[in-house]
């Protein structure tokens, strides 16, 4: 299974989770804070997370664990 690529910009406080390369053509928000990127084939490509210390808890960003489990 290929792993997914995981950025967070601290000062904007958004997470985004690279699934597969392509190029957006669309987006769906699925709540306030969450939205999930689709290529031309409607597939995934990535997902961002605003506000993400606040919809994941800051615990999840100071955490000295290498993998951390969390529930959205």
């Amino acid at each position: 299974m290929k792993k997914s690529k995981i950025n967070y910009d601290r000062k904007k406080d958004i997470l985004y989770i690279f699934l597969r390369s392509g190029i957006e053509e669309r987006f769906e928000d699925l709540s306030k804070n969450i939205t999930v990127e689709y290529d031309k084939n409607d597939k995934p490509i990535g997902i961002e997370i605003f506000n993400a210390s606040e919809v994941l808890g800051e615990k999840v960003f100071k955490s000295p664990q290498k993998n951390v489990q969390i529930a959205i």
